[in-house]
């Protein structure tokens, strides 16, 4: 059976002549989402020719279409075509970023929602920027792949797609229909009588659910159907709000009116959440029960009715310990047999003091209870926030690449790029996750300030007041910072901006620092600020500092030592001459230090040489 699928699609132009304008797109730029309509839709235009079409944009890596949802509305304003916003997906990693690192696209779980099923007698018609990978596309077709016609239509395109032409994309299989592909013939064939006789029955999930909820009334129900767990109706709106996954109305009446769903290895990530929203979550397993378990269970039967015969002919107390312990057993069995989709009643109290009454797991067709254990988070920061999944991992391209990331309250942080020495250390087991954090993700484990706080400190350390601060990434491709993100203030009359470090942009987005501090940081000298100069500090050893204007008219500093010798002379910037003497927010000593530090510290040091070379 072939994964592979064909859709006609359109695009403008190849990716290079359209990048620019892609950027703009991107930031949500309103000119530039209305130049990318005009040109797409002549294209779309002849796609639709003598069909009725809808317009679906593609949801972005925040799990909701927010420009492309735009971008379709304003080709709907020049074509008549509808747009219906029907796609959703988990946030996930940007595939840019995954793909710029290294990693696979096919890594990152990319499974798009359809909200509302499409009418046979509608054509869709996927939007989106660019098509490069294909993964999200791909993804985006499969979502509405009931609909053979489906197209896609793109503004830019990379050298692997050809314009106007057939799109080939996978249709990637999920881990059950992966199962199916591998077994044979005949064990597909009674896998299919099996899902038959399962559909034939009479105990629907909305039957299971409603039987749950009544013994349950105070709990969420969470039942586990394959690679899923969902929950039906209020429960599954509350799992909506509280993980934000979408909830949808299901195709069939015996699903319930509502359904939402998220798959089974995310169970780590979204339970404690649950728990920590204030909700008491019920976990059933749906699965039918193996021949293992039934043989064991007959097994048991067996070793019970030997143990019950024993106890007659010995009535000692040691044996009737073990008659009582078999007895249970029994029950157990039993109960398996009546009602294998109810919760057991009789838990023992220090189970129930374990979960706190917060967590019950119940197997909807099995009598054993199990109870979910949280993972132990790695560390907790100063903000309260749990690290889990702190790991190291080799870059699929470049072996002696390493790569270190770790989860904070579930949500994944990009992956760093290790140095050599601590990819060693970690294989070693001499690092901690502790220690790599504070050196990938500092900004994560310092105090954040709050919005009123941020939003109050704007006066600099002189009085001055910011009038304006933004950040911002160039887009103007003459420029050599293109593609960098940019620090742009305003005080008074003075207009300013510059590359941000890295360190400055991770204190932005985790609001860990102010304005106040990323202005007198970054244009400290440019407002000619005390505070920037006190971090000057002049070497020891100095008798005497001089400022004097060379013969060329340019102000100068130089440093007698101690023992008479002299520095060179270095001349003063601007801004340092304004601070000097028109500011007096410097003084000499520091611009010493600022220019001649360096020299002085060579000067001492060779002195140092030459007495222990004297002294040989």
């Amino acid at each position: 059976m072939s994964n592979k699928q064909e859709c006609t699609f359109t695009s403008c132009a190849p990716y290079p002549k359209v990048r620019q304008l892609a950027h703009g797109l991107k930031d949500g730029d309103y000119a530039s989402i209305c130049k990318a309509a005009d040109m797409m839709a002549d294209g779309i235009r002849e796609m639709a020719a003598g069909r009725n079409c809808v317009l679906v944009p593609v949801p972005n890596h925040h799990g909701r279409a927010i420009y492309t949802k735009t971008l379709a509305n304003e080709i709907s304003r020049r074509t008549g075509i509808p747009t219906w916003d029907i796609l959703s997906c988990r946030p996930h990693m940007p595939l840019h970023y995954a793909k710029k690192n290294d990693l696979k696209p096919e890594g990152i779980y990319l499974k798009l929602n359809l909200y509302r099923q499409v009418p046979e007698q509608f054509t869709p018609i996927v939007i989106d920027n660019v098509l490069d990978t294909g993964y999200t596309a791909g993804a985006a077709i499969k979502a509405v792949v009931g609909h053979p016609d489906t197209m896609l239509a793109v503004l830019g395109h990379t050298k692997n797609h050809l314009t106007n032409k057939n799109f080939q994309f996978n249709l990637i299989p999920t881990n059950m229909e992966k199962k199916m592909q591998e077994q044979p013939s005949d064990k597909k064939q009674s896998a299919d009588s099996t899902k038959k006789q399962v559909r034939n029955k009479t105990d629907t999930p909305l039957a299971v659910y409603r039987r749950l909820k009544s013994k349950h009334p105070d709990a969420l129900i969470l039942m586990r159907n394959g690679d899923f767990y969902r929950s039906l109706n209020e429960d599954a709106q509350k799992l909506s709000d509280t993980l934000r996954i979408p909830a949808q109305k299901p195709k069939f009446k015996k699903d319930g009116e509502l359904i939402a769903e998220f798959p089974h290895h995310t169970l780590d990530t979204y339970l404690p959440k649950l728990i920590r929203a204030g909700y008491r979550v019920a976990i059933a397993d749906m699965q039918e029960p193996s021949k293992k378990q039934t043989t064991n269970q007959t097994k048991n039967q067996t070793q019970t009715d030997t143990m019950e015969k024993k106890t007659e002919k010995k009535k000692t107390k040691t044996k009737e310990a073990k008659v009582e312990k078999t007895e249970n057993k029994v029950d157990k069995a039993e109960t398996a047999k009546v009602d294998k989709t109810e919760v057991k009643a009789d838990a023992s109290k220090s189970k129930e003091k374990a979960v706190s009454n917060s967590i019950e797991r119940t197997e909807g067709q099995s009598a054993d209870t199990k109870v979910h254990k949280l993972r132990e988070p790695q560390m907790v920061t100063v903000n309260g926030e749990k690290v889990t999944h702190g790991h190291a991992f080799q870059s699929n391209q470049d072996p002696n690449k390493w790569y270190f990331t770790a989860r904070i309250d579930g949500q994944q942080l990009r992956p760093q790029l290790m140095k050599p020495e601590d990819a060693v250390a970690y294989q070693k087991r001499e690092t901690t996750v502790e220690g790599l954090m504070q050196t990938y993700y500092p900004s994560k484990l310092v105090k954040k300030v709050t919005p009123e706080e941020y939003k109050a400190d704007n006066k600099l350390s002189d009085g001055r007041i910011i009038d304006k601060m933004v950040v911002y990434k160039e887009h103007d491709e003459q420029r050599q910072d293109v593609g960098k993100y940019k620090l742009y203030t305003q005080v008074g009359e003075q207009k300013m901006s510059r590359t941000m470090s890295k360190e400055d942009l991770n204190a932005y987005f985790d609001r860990v620092t102010t304005p106040s501090k990323l202005v007198e940081k970054n244009f400290g000298e440019q407002l000619h600020l005390a505070s920037f100069y006190n971090q000057f500090k002049l070497e020891e050893g100095v008798k005497e500092v001089r400022i004097a204007k060379s013969q060329q008219g340019d102000w100068t500093v130089s440093a007698k030592l101690d023992d008479d010798r002299m520095t060179g002379k270095a001349v003063l910037s601007w801004h340092d001459k304004q601070a000097l003497f028109t500011h007096k927010t410097a003084t000499k000593e520091q611009l010493a230090a600022r220019y001649l530090n360096t020299e002085i510290k060579e000067m001492q040091s060779e002195k140092v040489s030459a007495k222990q070379a004297f002294k040989r």
